[in-house]
């Protein structure tokens, strides 16, 4: 029985060509990530063009479907800092617990500096973004919660503090609109804490 090869050749073809266009996605979503980190905030696609060494017709074919795109990255940044964010604590008690995740938050929000920098350009354009930004900050407020005391949690104006003084929108601030170095940015966020804390006692 003779086998037509028409079907299998065009199937071939398809496959090829999707597999060019998934490594293409790739490459886009790697040059992004690696021109925000390098400072620029909102690359674009000529930029984007010269570092993947794509052409720019392939570029924007691909970024004609930016929303995606953002959904990938995000994706991709969601899984690489959340086993640090939700990771057990060592300590016990909720001092040495709050003191852990405040650590764990400044070296957290150092790393994905650039990322949300970019983002927050960009988050007002896309519902996909602005969503995810509102969920990051109940993310944020949950985590916070979680071991600080009734007493501390339920001073509403306290914990709004709190939650401001170690956020994400502050280290930005301290950072970018202060010009402050990360041990510098740490200090104040520190120091801003424990005031705080030592308030409530």
């Amino acid at each position: 029985m003779a086998v037509n090869a028409e079907p299998v050749a065009k199937k071939e073809k398809k496959d090829g060509r999707k597999q060019r266009s998934v490594r293409s996605r790739d490459k886009i979503t790697t040059s992004i990530m690696t021109l925000i980190r390098a400072g620029n905030y909102s690359p674009r696609a000529i930029d984007i063009s010269e570092h993947s060494g794509l052409s720019m017709r392939t570029v924007f074919r691909h970024i004609d479907d930016m929303e995606s795109l953002l959904r990938e990255i995000a994706g991709d940044m969601r899984r690489e800092i959340l086993p640090s964010f939700l990771q057990p604590y060592s300590a016990t008690d909720w001092r040495g617990q709050f003191e852990e995740q405040m650590q764990r938050r400044l070296e957290i929000w150092e790393y994905i500096l650039p990322v949300r920098l970019a983002a927050s350009l960009r988050r007002f354009q896309s519902k996909f973004l602005l969503e995810e930004y509102r969920q990051f900050l109940e993310l944020e407020r949950a985590s916070l919660k979680s071991v600080l005391p009734e007493s501390v949690v339920s001073d509403d104006v306290l914990f709004a503090a709190l939650d401001e003084a170690m956020g994400i929108a502050c280290w930005i601030n301290l950072r970018m609109d202060q010009e402050l170095s990360p041990n510098a940015a740490e200090a104040v966020v520190r120091r801003t804490v424990e005031a705080l804390i030592a308030s409530a006692e």
